[in-house]
């Protein structure tokens, strides 16, 4: 009965500690709602191993007497009496709890609490969501909303104010912003239904997140008040200023984000996967980012399944003197510790991708890795000394604090494979994922740099570990090469495992698709080509032949550095737009050389419909005076075939995308397009209207274009159709 009294409290304590590491961690409560559900309890583990950590030393302190500071003065005097020493994991536990309240260990704790605010993206993921969701489309399907929103637009400002379609208008700007008022805020303010499918769960959330963030909602609705006086102003007038359409556009932009931060929070609060995120902002008729992780569950699992096969199997072929269920334990000990080393290598690679900016070449994340290298460490530490007392408290019914303590410091050494596996699998996806080979080359290169990682931590650990302990666990003639061998194999694998699948939405999410626009694209070096089925980007590049040093591929012109460096530089991209075509839209366009992809690279900024934006490559083929801007995915592809740039610094051609008249209805357009080299002089971006100083040059040079420099073939009046009666 003492002996489960005993175990009792040490369990209590331990739970007791977790709820503690919960409510300071959820302090403020949005800190939930500020990432996923993964990254949240991640902190929150991370948060709780250091508060055990911290447990564990006070009763080592409490009780003194046999773990080596016997020397120290105030271990002599905090030595527990006996009546004591049942209850030295309660003690530890109120020792904890009291002593934050005081300030300096205060300061402490906030430190700690802060770095594994970070670790868990607070609220990073939710300020990425927020901006995707407020440049994404929105496709309104409850009739009853749109016929609100219409009606409120039309009664309030007039009917040329409303347009639902995605076209990055002005009037389709507002009309979303307006939509997304009704569609999230107002169900609250006038306390009628969501006009979004959701259940009990999906209420309740949405009615915490809103009390929650009362001060956001009563700017949002500031907000649109504002909104619709500016509207009011702008598309009543006759010929409204620039000022007058900044200031629409800047509160159509600040209530989007204002509005999209409340339902990123409340979608991130309430799903816990990412394709349930999806499909719920899917359901309200937002089009998010597909974000997949950098190193999945299922990938993380059966890594950890191999690692632990292969332990076993290696154990068989190289004997030791530990029985089975022992290596077995210790198998699966080890392959969790690498897995953690896996989750928190390619968790810092995932942001350092993120975070690029440009094409080049970046100095090594070493801070984040050493501060996740050493977070594994100390999870490591805890997993080592508890994994022990799961067998004791099996097959005994008691548990040995002690023995556990002393088995550690005889294996500590072996928390140097994790720490370095941090280090190599971080720095590998961090360079190569984003390169554009074959898996099987990802594997061989993954798994020769990871073994040989596993190689120097091998040595490092033999010499660190005691001669006693390797006769005991490989006999009486121990060797460097009877764990060199094992852990080597095991590194191999690790390795090959992680960056053969390394997501390639991460290795490619520099180029997004004008079809889905705040998708990543996959498009390699061979981008073209992405239209011929479901055939790997991967293994096409790696068909593709180089023509000699820096060239291209054949499928993109064979083309070298020196013979486009005269194509590089600054343009203003301008056209009609397909829902007005007396209304030209200009935009600056930048092309420049990619040493990774070893061609031309073009990426589109300052648009006025931003989430149309488009990065790609450029095909230019040889012996003819054209050029080609493409991107594609999936078999969809926006081309502007242009000439190469005159005299004046002029190219004029043509454009073929898709068009989107309204809702989900798309259709083949095509419209001439100028690129004219930018100069010292800026001139007018955006919606370019008649009453614009620009507009007649944008029209001059537009007007050039047929047909000396493209032509639009069309059916003749006189055409007759002939009908085969055979048929």
């Amino acid at each position: 009965m003492h002996t489960v009294v005993n175990h009792g409290l040490w369990i209590v304590s331990g739970l007791l500690l977790f709820v503690v590491a919960l409510i300071r961690f959820s302090r403020p409560p949005t800190n939930r709602t500020g990432t996923t559900f993964l990254l949240f309890y991640t902190g929150v583990l991370f948060y709780y191993a250091l508060l055990i950590g911290l447990w564990l030393l006070v009763i080592i302190l409490v009780s003194a007497g046999g773990y080596g500071i016997d020397g120290i003065p105030i271990a002599q005097s905090l030595k527990a009496n006996e009546w004591l020493s049942p209850s030295l994991p309660v003690v530890g536990f109120l020792l904890i709890t009291v002593a934050s309240q005081f300030k300096f260990v205060s300061k402490m704790d906030t430190a700690a609490r802060q770095f594994c605010i970070q670790l868990a993206a607070i609220p990073a993921e939710a300020e990425q969501l927020a901006v995707e969701l407020a440049h994404g489309q929105l496709l309104l399907s409850d009739r009853p909303l749109i016929e609100t929103v219409s009606r409120e637009i039309t009664k309030n400002i007039g009917a040329n104010a409303l347009l639902f379609a995605n076209d990055g208008a002005l009037e389709s700007r507002f009309t979303r912003a307006v939509s997304l008022y009704w569609l999230f805020i107002m169900p609250d303010n006038a306390g009628i239904p969501l006009p979004f499918p959701t259940n009990v769960s999906g209420r309740s959330t949405y009615t915490r997140i809103m009390r929650l963030n009362e001060k956001a909602v009563e700017q949002s609705i500031a907000l649109y008040d504002s909104l619709m006086e500016n509207a009011l102003a702008c598309f009543t007038s006759s010929k409204p200023t620039r000022a007058m359409e900044e200031a629409l556009k800047k509160n159509i932009q600040d209530l989007s984000l204002t509005i999209c931060r409340l339902i990123a929070r409340w979608v991130l609060y309430l799903e816990v996967t990412e394709n349930q995120r999806r499909k719920r902002l899917s359901n309200m008729g937002l089009n998010p980012r597909d974000h997949s992780p950098a190193f999945g569950r299922d990938q993380w699992v059966a890594s950890i399944l191999v690692i632990i096969v292969l332990f076993l199997f290696m154990s068989i072929a190289i004997p030791g003197q530990q029985p089975f269920s022992q290596t077995f334990m210790y198998s699966v000990l080890m392959a969790i510790q690498l897995g953690m080393a896996v989750i928190a290598g390619t968790a810092v690679a995932q942001r350092f991708i993120r975070r690029q900016e440009e094409n080049v070449w970046k100095f090594p994340p070493l801070a984040e890795l050493t501060i996740s290298a050493l977070v594994v460490v100390g999870l490591c530490i805890v997993l080592r000394i508890g994994w022990p007392l799961v067998p004791d408290l099996l097959n005994t019914g008691s548990i040995s604090l002690t023995q556990s303590l002393t088995e550690f410091a005889d294996r500590w050494p072996f928390v140097l494979l994790p720490f370095l596996c941090t280090f190599s699998i971080g720095l590998m996806c961090a360079h190569l994922g984003t390169r554009t080979w074959g898996w099987i080359r990802f594997a061989l290169l993954g798994g020769l740099l990871n073994a040989g990682t596993f190689a120097i931590a091998t040595i490092l650990i033999t010499q660190l570990l005691s001669v006693e302990f390797l006769q005991k666990i490989q006999g009486n003639s121990p060797g460097i090469i009877k764990l060199l061998v094992p852990l080597s194999v095991a590194g191999f694998v690790l390795g090959a495992i992680v960056l053969a699948i390394f997501p390639r939405s991460i290795r490619s999410n520099k180029l997004p698709t004008i079809f889905a626009p705040l998708r990543p694209l996959s498009i390699g070096a061979d981008a073209g080509s992405a239209a011929c089925g479901d055939q790997s980007n991967d293994t096409i590049s790696e068909a593709s032949e180089r023509i000699g040093p820096r060239a291209a591929s054949k499928e993109l012109g064979a083309y070298n550095r020196n013979s486009v460096d005269e194509l590089q530089g600054r343009y203003v991209c301008f056209r009609p737009t397909f829902s007005n075509s007396a209304v030209v839209n200009a935009y600056e366009v930048s092309i420049h050389w990619d040493d990774k992809r070893a061609s031309l690279v073009f990426e589109e900024r300052n648009r006025p419909d931003s989430s149309h934006s488009q990065v790609g490559q450029g095909y230019i083929p040889d012996g003819k005076p054209f050029m080609s801007l493409v991107t594609a995915d999936k078999g969809a592809v926006r081309i502007i075939m242009v000439t190469r740039p005159d005299h004046d610094g002029v190219a004029r051609g043509l454009i073929l995308t898709l068009s989107n008249p309204g809702g989900t209805h798309f259709i083949p357009a095509s419209a001439p397009v100028v690129l004219r080299r930018l100069s010292e002089t800026i001139p007018q971006m955006g919606f370019v209207h008649q009453d614009s100083e620009d507009y007649p040059t944008y029209v001059r040079q537009l007007s050039e274009v047929e047909p000396e420099f493209a032509t639009f073939a069309s059916l003749s009046l006189g055409l007759k159709v002939v009908h085969n009666s055979a048929a």
